[in-house]
């Protein structure tokens, strides 16, 4: 069983997009403080926030002001590992960030 794939989809030639098979997502509401998902379990996680905010991907991990910045409503795609976490700290206001697992 693959778990995770992440496959490029083509459609009109010369373009291709992500394209996983999601799992139950995850809705963090992040504020002023980091906040942590629940063990991913999978390969690839597909993640989309609704305020810009700084997330970290780790087994235990603390997102900052410094970590990786996800602008608002900006889906993207990440590699991680099976137990690893996904946590989120907001930028200038709180929000949500939806976190799908690929299956």
């Amino acid at each position: 069983m693959v778990t995770g794939k992440i496959t490029a989809v083509c459609g009109v030639p010369g373009s291709a997009f992500p394209a996983i098979k999601p799992g139950a997502a995850q809705v963090l509401a992040y504020a002023a403080s980091s906040v942590q998902s629940a063990v991913l379990g999978c390969v690839v996680v597909r993640v989309v926030s609704t305020t810009d905010c700084h997330i970290a991907f780790g087994a235990n991990p603390t997102a900052t002001a410094s970590s990786m910045l996800l602008p608002a409503k900006v889906p993207e795609y990440f590699i991680c590992g099976p137990t690893d976490k996904v946590a989120a700290i907001q930028d200038a206001a709180g929000g949500n960030l939806s976190v799908t697992p690929a299956t």
